[in-house]
């Protein structure tokens, strides 16, 4: 990061140079070399000092919703402001191509945030239902990235659903979710839905023996990317 910074500096492409800032930190946190975690603010820069662009903006949002969900963050992360000049960039046709990992990740909190917040479930809920279909309709639309973020999501809605999903079919939907991110090489991905399926198992199911094999199975797999 340091070396495309530099450079990026040297063309003139402040606007590039912050973007690529936010992520640099985004990594410090999650390699334990920050005392911050949703916070960035560390070795590359300092959220604090920023005079934000629009651009600009939307990447912070962006990365900061992503910094939430990795450390289980979700009120913040479901609460962060958007503002009226954001969505545009927010939209997967025409947006940013961070636009799907912004719209996963967001999504993931407001589930989340529906399990632990019974009180204002239909708020959480029609916010996540739309981005979950958001992401739907660019898997029908043949767009392979997101097929990991869809099969997690539908797992994580069908946990809601204690009416419709018997157990073993949220079971089976938590580790398709885990095999595809596998599959696809997205080894963060896989640890954080076999840490969503052990949440599930830990406090909905009841089940610790298969709470903790998921939730080390987690952690390794968090430990082979790099993060602390």
């Amino acid at each position: 990061c340091q070396a495309s910074i530099t450079q990026m500096v040297e063309l003139k492409e402040e606007e590039q140079a912050s973007h690529l800032r936010m992520y640099w930190q985004l990594y410090f946190n999650l390699m334990g070399s920050s005392n911050n975690t949703v916070e960035l603010s560390g070795k590359a820069m300092n959220e604090k000092e920023i005079v934000f662009t629009p651009s600009s903006h939307v990447a912070f949002i962006c990365v900061k919703t992503i910094a939430c969900s990795l450390f289980g963050m979700y009120e913040l992360g479901a609460h962060l402001a958007i503002e009226k000049g954001d969505k545009q960039y927010f939209k997967i046709k025409g947006g940013l191509m961070h636009a799907p990992v912004f719209l996963f990740h967001r999504c993931l909190c407001l589930y989340a945030m529906v399990q632990t917040n019974k009180t204002k479930d239909r708020k959480y809920m029609a916010q996540a239902k739309r981005m979950h279909k958001e992401l739907t309709n660019s898997l029908k639309n043949k767009n392979p990235n997101v097929l990991h973020y869809v099969s997690l999501l539908n797992a994580e809605k069908a946990a809601l659903n204690q009416k419709k999903y018997q157990e073993d079919d949220v079971r089976k939907l938590y580790n398709n979710a885990i095999i595809m991110s596998a599959r696809g090489g997205y080894v963060h991905d896989a640890a954080l839905a076999q840490e969503r399926f052990a949440d599930y198992l830990l406090n909905i199911a009841g089940d610790l023996q298969e709470a903790r094999y998921h939730i080390e199975g987690a952690i390794q797999r968090y430990t082979n990317w790099g993060a602390m």
